[in-house]
């Protein structure tokens, strides 16, 4: 008895679509090799690597902004809307403009900051590895901004609000 294979419409990892995620994937493998290096280099070697603690926070901070870019896209950040939806109609309609339009703004201010962080901080370097410190809010300034376009993107706040992603409802 043969099964038949399934077929995914989603695209692979690499593709431009999932950018998001693949930043992700990348910077957990560079978290977890750093850290693992750290550890060898500090009980193997007379001199500890100094810079993997560094590194490690760096990719840190990418995997979280890029995985949130992933979340909204992926309409799986949680939603907590008991108290909405025990409001009538056009109640639950005013908080969802305004959600809406409350995280849009919310992502225009942290593109913002992040890309003034970023010009500001271009002189400023890191202790262990020297990197410019804009190489640290420049791509927090993109993921913001890919918030900010998935946001647009996804949400509709004028169509009734349907759940992509069941499991991210409490």
């Amino acid at each position: 008895m043969d099964i038949p294979a399934q077929t995914s419409t989603e695209p692979p990892l690499w593709s431009f679509r999932r950018l998001d995620e693949a930043v992700g994937v990348l910077a957990l493998l560079v978290i977890v090799v750093s850290i693992l290096w750290g550890i060898v280099s500090r009980y193997i070697f007379p001199q500890p690597a100094a810079w993997t603690y560094e590194l490690a926070i760096l990719a840190f901070s990418y995997l979280v902004f890029f995985g949130a870019v992933a979340g909204v896209r992926l309409g799986t950040h949680a939603a907590i809307d008991v108290l909405v939806g025990a409001l009538p109609q056009r109640w639950q309609d005013g908080v969802r403009w305004f959600n809406y339009l409350l995280l849009t703004a919310f992502f225009v201010l942290m593109t913002g900051l992040f890309l003034w962080q970023a010009w500001t901080s271009r002189n400023v370097h890191t202790i262990a590895l020297d990197l410019s410190r804009s190489i640290a809010y420049a791509p927090l300034a993109i993921a913001s901004a890919g918030m900010l376009v998935q946001h647009l993107i996804v949400e509709r706040p004028w169509r009734p609000r349907t759940h992509r992603i069941v499991d991210s409802i409490i």
